[in-house]
């Protein structure tokens, strides 16, 4: 009798278990996690996936053949995806993407854009010419990146900005919450940089006493923004062409308070400045990217273009600025062996990747251009 009843029991409890997956509700998620390239074709990093406005975009070698790329395409536990990963398509033209949930009732399209860097314009609207006109918000957060656009309405994300940093800790209903945000300026726009007091101890992981705007080309590692923020900020894109001067427009204020040291404590004495360079390195087996470690000193980097005055500038008007490259190598440059990155870092307190600066200090910069060896004396002088 007592067998029979746990043979009961356990049929019942079989049963039920089974019962509890087979109720299991299928997953209704659909996201590309990961788009990647053969190596080969790129000219940029990794394809860029924008979640927001469902599209992954890519720059790829001028000349590259783009009739046959087999992408290896992740998705999210249990979802499909069409084309297949690793299934050969024509990029020659944006591609649809469709992931398919689970559950089979949701779907999510992403249009996927491979860019060649053979067109002119392109190269000229990504690489060397940045007027800040056009900006892109956060859906979620709501912070702002200037995003460059060609002539044509093409946009790449080039740069990046402490607001995706001040995001994971600090959320606004507005761009002109964070740090780093479009100023309206004539018929366009120009960014504005403004280091604000932080919001001090967060859980006791870190003390972030101020927040600097920082505005930069490359990408933010969001893993390290609390760990370790130094790293976490990966400067630079690819560039085939050497640098020779670093021009645009700005105006700085730095801050009338007092200077707060990255210990939360006051710095008597000590006056804010800004940070407007923009530095030529070589990646190699050692270096993949520069971080806040390295901007300054490692060993790849081929030449520095400094703003020399870095205290506060005269009036409210724009002022230009015309900086040339110094070299800091004497190793020369060739793009047939090596490849190279070009970072351009802008900062409303010089030192504000390390939590230190004035409260209230502003930066303005707007019509930043890349003048290089390519081109002509003509056309040097013309700028």
């Amino acid at each position: 009798m007592r067998i029979r009843v746990v043979e009961s029991l356990l049929s019942f409890f079989l049963l039920a278990f089974c019962s509890c997956i087979q109720d299991e509700p299928l997953s209704p998620e659909a996201e590309i996690t990961a788009f990647l390239l053969p190596e080969e074709i790129l000219f940029s990093d990794q394809p860029v996936i924008n979640q927001g406005r469902n599209t992954i975009q890519a720059l790829v070698r001028p000349g590259a053949d783009l009739s046959s790329v087999a992408p290896e395409v992740a998705v999210n536990d249990f979802s499909t995806v069409s084309p297949a990963s690793g299934e050969a398509v024509d990029f020659s033209q944006p591609v649809i993407y469709t992931v398919t949930s689970q559950d089979r009732m949701h779907t999510r399209d992403y249009t996927v854009r491979l860019i060649s860097m053979d067109d002119e314009d392109v190269y000229t609207s990504l690489m060397l010419n940045f007027d800040f006109n056009y900006w892109e918000e956060n859906p979620t957060y709501h912070y702002a990146t200037p995003v460059p656009q060609t002539s044509t309405g093409l946009t790449y994300e080039v740069f990046s900005t402490s607001n995706q940093g001040v995001a994971l800790y600090q959320q606004f209903g507005s761009p002109e919450g964070y740090p780093t945000f479009p100023l309206e300026r004539g018929d366009g726009y120009a960014a504005k940089l403004v280091t604000r007091e932080g919001p001090g101890n967060i859980l006791g992981i870190l003390n972030i006493p101020i927040v600097a705007g920082s505005l930069f080309t490359g990408t933010m590692n969001l893993l390290n923004a609390l760990r370790d923020p130094l790293t976490s900020t990966q400067f630079g894109r690819p560039f085939n062409q050497e640098p020779q001067r670093f021009q645009g427009m700005y105006n700085y204020k730095a801050g009338t308070g007092t200077y707060i040291g990255s210990d939360g404590n006051p710095r008597p004495g000590m006056r804010d400045s800004c940070a407007v360079y923009a530095v030529f390195y070589k990646i190699d087996e050692t270096l993949e990217t520069l971080d806040g470690t390295t901007i300054h000193d490692h060993p790849n980097i081929i030449s520095v273009a400094m703003l020399p005055d870095r205290s506060s500038t005269p009036g409210d008007e724009l002022i230009p600025f015309d900086i040339p490259f110094v070299r800091q190598s004497d190793e020369p440059v060739d793009f047939s062996r090596n490849e190279y990155k070009l970072a351009i870092v802008l900062s409303s307190s010089f030192w504000g990747d390390r939590y230190e600066g004035t409260p209230g200090s502003q930066l303005i910069v707007d019509d930043v251009k890349i003048i290089t060896q390519s081109e002509t004396p003509e056309q040097d002088a013309s700028h």
